[in-house]
């Protein structure tokens, strides 16, 4: 198989920025954008992961135990838990952490946190489920085991 930019960071590359790797076969793309890495468990299932991963510090840790995720965005304090065989499509983000929008708050971070409500909850995919393209989740999703989410959903 042909590829183009199909170089991917090692294990021990993983490790050195703090990324706890579960097994020698995993491989995250060097197109990958991490940000504080700290708390990112790969299982040894993970030999493909392409997404960008985002945790603020201070923040719980995230467990990806999939077998490939594909150009995602996860975000957020309160954890982001992938099981065995779990994938996305193109373009899902999953945050563990959201602004209440209901409009009796402010939801922007640059006001104090006493005019803000934030939830912070974890976010689960269970064995064998999979986000279609464009999906939204949002905290406290747990996903059950072979769940579908359509293309461009709202979770």
């Amino acid at each position: 198989m042909r590829t183009y930019n199909g170089e991917f960071l090692t294990r021990p590359a993983l490790e050195a920025l703090g990324v706890t790797c579960g097994g020698d076969d995993v491989r995250v793309h060097t197109s990958v954008v991490i940000i504080n890495p700290q708390g990112l468990c790969l299982g040894a299932m993970s030999p493909s992961i392409r997404f960008v991963f985002s945790r603020p510090p201070g923040a719980s840790s995230c467990i990806i135990t999939c077998i490939s995720v594909v150009i995602a965005h996860l975000m957020g304090t309160g954890g982001i838990e992938m099981e065995d065989y779990t994938g996305f499509s193109h373009g899902v983000r999953v945050f563990s952490v959201a602004d209440d929008l209901t409009g009796r708050h402010m939801a922007v971070p640059t006001v104090p946190a006493a005019f803000r409500s934030v939830r912070t909850a974890p976010v689960t995919l269970k064995r064998h489920s999979a986000v279609g393209a464009g999906t939204v989740i949002l905290p406290g999703v747990t996903l059950g085991e072979d769940a579908i989410v359509g293309a461009n959903s709202y979770v």
